[in-house]
């Protein structure tokens, strides 16, 4: 159930107890040193209790960041495998021109961003921070240039799809232990939509899809 994923699960574990080890430790050489010493300060007791709790704090803290804040080379072939999925948009016709996608923002101090599109038997809204839209003659939208697309493939698209489709880059964790160590093995590590329109004129302004907090 679990796979490589448990490495990662067993060092939580030893550093909680570890924590738990730490305080049973700490507590249990202060009583001897009261009791045997008749002191309440010692810097060899105080020096292995800053050393205890560096060794905890180093640990927890690099565990935390393989867990929660890892940030993985999109082109690192050891850690992600990767696929890029083409398909058609579907034009949207009613009141006003038609649209391959609608931009949803909301004009605020915090701002929020959604791109709208319509493919085969789906509606998909994207955030702005996992989607962009490229028109004209660039089949790369700036922003999109942090995802490893291949420029090539993107230029035959727009021959096929007379440029209008959507490029669906999935990125996936490999089952490996390097991958256990963060707990991502197997799991998601981005999707990113690069929608392809053949102007600005196929582009409708919308509301924010988002409510106000």
């Amino acid at each position: 159930m679990f796979g490589w994923n448990i490495i990662g699960i067993l060092i939580w574990v030893a550093i909680i107890l570890y924590l738990v080890f730490i305080i049973q430790n700490i507590r249990s050489r202060r009583i001897k040193m009261i009791i045997k010493q008749h002191k309440h300060f010692s810097w060899p007791n105080f020096i292995l209790t800053v050393v205890e709790v560096v060794v905890l704090l180093v640990a927890a803290g690099w565990m935390f960041n393989q867990t929660f804040m890892d940030n993985p080379d999109l082109e690192d072939a050891s850690r992600i495998t990767s696929s890029v999925k083409y398909e058609p948009l579907i034009m949207k016709t009613g009141v006003g021109n038609s649209s391959y996608v609608t931009i949803n923002s909301a004009k605020k101090r915090y701002s929020s961003q959604s791109y709208t599109f319509y493919k085969a038997g789906s509606k998909i809204t994207a955030s702005s921070d996992y989607a962009s839209i490229a028109y004209g003659d660039t089949a790369l939208d700036v922003n999109a240039e942090k995802i490893p697309y291949v420029k090539k493939t993107l230029k035959k698209m727009d021959k096929k799809y007379q440029r209008a489709y959507v490029a669906i880059y999935t990125a996936t964790y490999k089952k490996n232990w390097q991958n256990g160590i963060g707990m991502h093995a197997g799991h998601l590590a981005t999707r990113y939509y690069l929608i392809r329109v053949p102007d600005q004129s196929f582009i409708k302004q919308g509301k924010s899809p988002f409510k106000d907090e």
